[in-house]
């Protein structure tokens, strides 16, 4: 296996990171989710416009694996994890973990006493794990449906 690197995002990169956010969604969240749970979240093609605006103002973390962008981490000033996807390619070979790790590295370097997120059904056990600890169980209304997440935290020593 290659060595993932992890780089600050760069202008365009926004397209693989549309293509990821879409392919994860469908692909990995259809896992837990209904169809029209994951049309609701996603849409149902990539849309590298509103990712370039996002990720522009966002700069997220991105995992570099054979030159190819294999996941992407955004971490919000106040050390929230607003998104955080991998690949479906690239699952399962500690690329998230990677991600997660380097946001609460970042995060204790610049001071802040906790990382949190609202972890997706799936994504869960990976951020436990990671020594995050679910606050409490949610139920997100978006597009017309209701999905389940958890909202999860790591305090910083």
């Amino acid at each position: 296996m290659s060595t993932a690197l992890i780089r600050p995002y760069r202008h365009g990169d926004h397209v693989a990171i549309a293509s990821i956010f879409c392919r994860a969604v469908h692909e990995i969240g259809i896992r837990h989710y209904t169809v029209a749970q994951c049309e609701a979240w996603s849409g149902t093609k990539p849309d590298p416009g509103h990712w370039e605006q996002r990720c522009e103002r966002k700069k997220p973390f991105v995992s570099i694996v054979d030159g190819e962008i294999a996941g992407f981490l955004e971490l919000d000033p106040d050390g929230h994890i607003d998104c955080a996807y991998v690949n479906p390619d690239f699952q399962r070979r500690g690329i998230m973990s990677a991600l997660v790790k380097h946001a609460v590295g970042v995060a204790a370097e610049g001071g802040l006493s906790r990382v949190y997120v609202e972890a997706s059904i799936g994504a869960r056990p990976m951020f436990g794990r990671l020594g995050f600890v679910v606050l409490c169980e949610q139920q997100v209304a978006i597009g017309g449906e209701t999905l389940v997440n958890y909202r999860m935290e790591f305090v910083l020593p």
